[in-house]
């Protein structure tokens, strides 16, 4: 479901004045998805023999299943949310000149504490598949390859709001994760 979001949905979403992306990037992606999720099939399928949507036999598996299904969807929705918020900022402000770039304060319930809720919505999905896939070995690298790719960048994001906009919400003093980064 998130690969369907991040490869068709949002592109399709895009604002026709989004700069383009590199064809090498497009590519890497693929690639990348590619094997990341030939990885975590055939671990759940052929080693663990575990399939993460199927409730189990074992109450405390049920729970943990639930749980980690759960916050995949929360991470999600806050991604989603996030992203749409980010999307739209120029429509918003009335900014339909191409030829000019300008660049707004993204508000809304997500941007409150943190300046990266799209970044911390992915992190809680995959962090939400490793809890429902059982702590797969290729589902837990995965959250800490998506958290060692997204935190950095939140943090570089959040470091240009803060140099860019003199008006910057001073509540807004974490990147990715409250209190935390």
């Amino acid at each position: 479901m998130h690969y369907v979001n991040r490869a068709i949905i949002y592109p399709l979403r895009m604002n026709r004045s989004s700069q383009p992306v590199p064809l090498v990037v497009i590519l890497s992606a693929v690639a990348f998805t590619a094997l990341n999720g030939y990885l975590q099939c055939f671990y759940l399928g052929h080693i663990e023999k575990l399939n993460p949507l199927t409730i189990s036999a074992s109450g405390v598996h049920n729970l943990q299943v639930l749980v980690g299904i759960s916050i995949f969807f929360i991470g999600m929705g806050i991604n989603i949310y996030s992203d749409g918020v980010l999307r739209n900022l120029r429509s918003q402000n009335k900014d339909t000149n191409a030829t000019t770039r300008r660049y707004y304060i993204p508000k809304g319930v997500f941007f409150t504490l943190i300046s990266c809720p799209n970044f911390a919505g992915e992190i809680l999905e995959w962090l939400g598949f490793a809890i429902a896939s059982n702590f797969s070995l290729p589902s837990v690298a995965f959250v800490c390859y998506t958290a060692s790719n997204l935190v950095p960048r939140g943090i570089a994001h959040h470091e240009w709001y803060k140099n860019k906009f003199e008006e910057y919400p001073s509540e807004r003093k974490w990147a990715v994760i409250p209190f935390i980064a």
